[in-house]
């Protein structure tokens, strides 16, 4: 995509409906999707949120140029399976786990900025592991979150404290290139 993208935001309980227009390759596409989203799934030391696409809508103009447009206004692209596009289309970032028919499943721990700190990779799982949000709905203007105690059960909050606490002991008596 290159220039610039309008884009609007509504409540569509439970969920948002994203919509706006922007210029794809060449062509100018109004688009518009339903957004739901899980709460955070604990599953060992993986943090994963579902995003759920439905009621994709893509439009452009009748002149609009380039294969794009001419895709969209064929009716080419498969909008009702939006996440398979997205997952065969792309080049996807190691934080999307998988992207298949309507959902796309992102990993929280590997967001760069917390894979790259140990420590932080480390507080994030812990805290997750006591509390976390398990559900996200909009009612009117307002955004619910669902908090959920201990997600993955007490024996994944008590692993994950404990790799929290250990890791940094671990790195200071056995430092990367000494042999142990």
């Amino acid at each position: 995509m290159s220039g610039k993208v309008a884009l609007q935001i509504e409540a569509a309980s439970p969920g948002l409906r994203i919509g706006g227009e922007a210029n794809a390759l060449g062509a100018p596409v109004v688009f518009s999707a339903r957004v739901d989203l899980d709460g955070i799934h604990v599953e060992g030391e993986r943090r994963t949120v579902r995003i759920h696409l439905s009621e994709v809508d893509l439009s452009t103009s009748e002149n609009a140029p380039g294969p794009l447009a001419e895709a969209i206004r064929t009716g080419m692209i498969d909008t009702k399976n939006p996440a398979t596009l997205i997952g065969n289309m792309m080049s996807l970032p190691d934080i999307v786990v998988s992207a298949e028919g309507q959902d796309v499943v992102i990993d929280l721990m590997k967001i760069p900025a917390v894979q790259r700190d140990e420590n932080l990779r480390a507080a994030v799982a812990a805290a997750t592991s006591y509390l976390c949000v398990t559900g996200i709905e909009t009612s009117g203007d307002a955004i619910e979150l669902q908090l959920g105690l201990l997600p993955g059960g007490a024996k994944e909050a008590a692993l994950s404290t404990a790799r929290a606490l250990l890791t940094p002991a671990v790195r200071f008596l056995w430092p990367e290139g000494t042999k142990r």
